[in-house]
């Protein structure tokens, strides 16, 4: 391996091979006020809410915008799958059926039950604990033929946006907020009055909640509300300075996985802590006795 540590002119990337190396990373990261974690199970996934991830860009390039069948389009503007109109169906539906529930939910709480039932929306989940990134980042197994060092290397040659590992960003919320709206605070959603205003959103906002939802409580949940503009945070210059983004790779993933449940008892049960994790545990239980069996008849995994 040739390094572990690269300052180049996006983010500032590291490698980690064990738990107490990512530690020592996010140790530093953490001296840069780097405290909120989302860990994505491939190193080539930017920044970027469910939404704008399928989008057709109708805005002209230009400052003036662009005319399409008569309406003028400014740059930010796109073709997406769903927005706040769909937030608004959602909403009548969950109020039919859930009224006691929902009596008490803000936007957040339903753009985070829209996510756990996979509709498109403009939120980002992150966690303000390190080793939940870490454990989003490794949960899903992959098989790789490649040596270490090939998938260090890639991640750096690629300037650290490669399939050959998985990665977790660290970013500066305060830092966010401050430069998109003048708030040097995270913002609490369950203390906005009018909630109308953050439809509104240009940028994205940095924002937690006093949800007592299982999940967030148990992945230390908050989140970042996208605006209207669709471009990723980590493609924006302003924030790329501001992001580590820790790199692990694919063959190390399992050892990882492995040294977060011994260690600190994170693992899919306590992350679910609902059907998700006693599903994903099956699963995983079933991928290792076929694995174990295809060893014992082929002499080689499958």
């Amino acid at each position: 391996m040739k390094y572990c540590h690269k300052q180049t002119k996006s983010h500032e990337l590291k490698v980690v091979k064990n738990i107490d190396e990512y530690l020592k990373a996010i140790k530093e990261a953490k001296l840069k006020k780097r405290i909120w974690f989302r860990g994505t199970s491939k190193a080539n996934r930017r920044l970027t809410p469910s939404l704008f991830r399928e989008k057709k860009i109708i805005g002209s390039e230009f400052s003036g915008g662009n005319s399409k069948n008569g309406k003028l389009y400014r740059k930010s503007e796109a073709i997406m799958k769903s927005d706040y109109g769909v937030l608004d169906k959602f909403k009548e539906k969950y109020i039919k059926l859930y009224p006691e529930k929902s009596k008490k939910y803000n936007l957040i709480d339903y753009l985070y039950i829209m996510q756990h039932y996979d509709i498109p929306t403009r939120l980002l989940d992150f966690s303000t604990d390190a080793l939940i990134g870490l454990y989003f980042s490794v949960a899903k197994d992959i098989k790789s033929d490649e040596s270490l060092n090939e998938q260090i290397d890639d991640f750096y040659e690629n300037d650290g946006f490669t399939d050959k590992g998985s990665s977790i960003h660290c970013i500066n919320p305060f830092f966010t907020n401050k430069m998109c709206y003048n708030q040097s605070e995270i913002v609490n959603i369950d203390n906005v009055s009018d909630i109308s205003t953050l439809i509104k959103l240009s940028m994205p906002l940095c924002v937690k909640t006093n949800n007592e939802d299982l999940r967030i409580k148990a992945q230390s949940g908050v989140f970042m509300l996208y605006g209207r503009e669709y471009l990723s945070y980590d493609s924006r210059e302003i924030f790329i300075p501001q992001i580590t983004k820790i790199f692990v790779p694919n063959q190390l993933r399992r050892k990882i996985k492995n040294e977060l449940m011994q260690r600190f008892n994170i693992h899919h049960s306590t992350v679910y802590p609902d059907l998700k994790g006693v599903a994903l545990e099956i699963i995983e239980q079933i991928e290792s006795k076929y694995s174990q069996d295809c060893i014992e008849v082929f002499g080689e995994k499958n």
